[in-house]
């Protein structure tokens, strides 16, 4: 075997080896599992609420906390994109369907209004979004983790019952 063989035979495993490693990097899945601080802009004004967001691989659930509703959410994500489904109900049910992207402890897009079939809501009144957009902020659980550890140095008997 030549001297150049030999280095092929080196390399080639190598640099096939580091190039699958590098295509396996980029799926990798963005954690958004947690707390968020939820705002969006529409005809009315600025909306806020919270929401939990648990994540299982893409698929995403959780509740949001918002100004008098506590509706469910649902959704995905793929690498940096996000959808986010907030299903309302009551007498006139909708759903805000909220897409964009995750960039580390902010999400920010734009969303619709589904379920208002001809652009009009019950009022009479214009409601199909035009440039509507949202953002989000996660929110630290640092201060209900240094609650916990109080808590367990306080009350140590009751750490199993209550935590």
């Amino acid at each position: 075997m030549t001297n150049k063989s030999r280095w092929l035979c080196f390399f080639l495993p190598l640099v096939m080896l580091t190039s699958s490693f590098a295509a396996g990097g980029e799926n990798k899945l963005v954690n958004v599992m947690g707390k968020w601080q939820l705002s969006w802009e529409a005809r009315l004004g600025t909306e806020r609420g919270t929401m939990l967001l648990e994540q299982v691989d893409s698929k995403l659930t959780g509740s949001f906390q918002g100004h008098l509703v506590s509706p469910k959410i649902s959704g995905t994500i793929k690498d940096k994109s996000i959808s986010l489904n907030l299903d309302f109900q009551g007498a006139h049910p909708f759903t805000l369907v909220f897409t964009g992207t995750v960039d580390g402890d902010k999400m920010a897009g734009k969303f619709a209004i589904q379920g208002v079939t001809d652009g009009y809501d019950w009022h009479g009144e214009n409601a199909r979004p035009t440039n509507y957009s949202w953002t989000a902020v996660r929110q630290s659980d640092r201060i209900q983790g240094a609650s916990r550890q109080l808590f367990r140095l306080r009350f140590p008997q009751l750490q199993r019952e209550l935590l």
